[in-house]
């Protein structure tokens, strides 16, 4: 009987051991597949509008999943913004780029300075 149970706790542990858990640090979604179709030069590329629609919405996704977002992710948001015209909207992200990822402080602030000049 002991041998039974010790053989059925051991097949138990090592089920729970195969099943598949989500332990991504970051939401990385679909935002890899949105640079590459942002930078493909055939076939034209996805306009910075609707890339930045649909980061906004991987934005949307992580915060409702309670995951970060991934290193540079925001960074191209700012870029994004830039390019559409929104250079308060571009400062803010690049911030908050800032903010999550205080390695990427000095490379920021360059870009920040490089918006802020008249």
């Amino acid at each position: 009987m002991n041998c039974r149970w010790l053989v059925c706790a051991t097949a138990l542990l090592l089920l729970n051991a195969c099943a598949t858990q989500d332990h991504a640090l970051y939401h990385w979604g679909a935002y890899q597949d949105t640079l590459y179709e942002g930078f493909r030069v055939e076939n034209g590329n996805t306009s910075p509008e609707k890339q930045l629609q649909q980061l906004q919405q991987e934005q949307q996704k992580a915060a409702s999943h309670g995951k970060a977002l991934p290193p540079g992710f925001q960074a191209h948001m700012g870029y994004l913004f830039f390019q559409t015209g929104q250079s308060d909207q571009a400062v803010v992200a690049f911030e908050n780029e800032k903010k999550q990822f205080p390695e990427s402080s000095v490379y920021m602030d360059f870009v920040i300075g490089k918006l802020k000049k008249p």
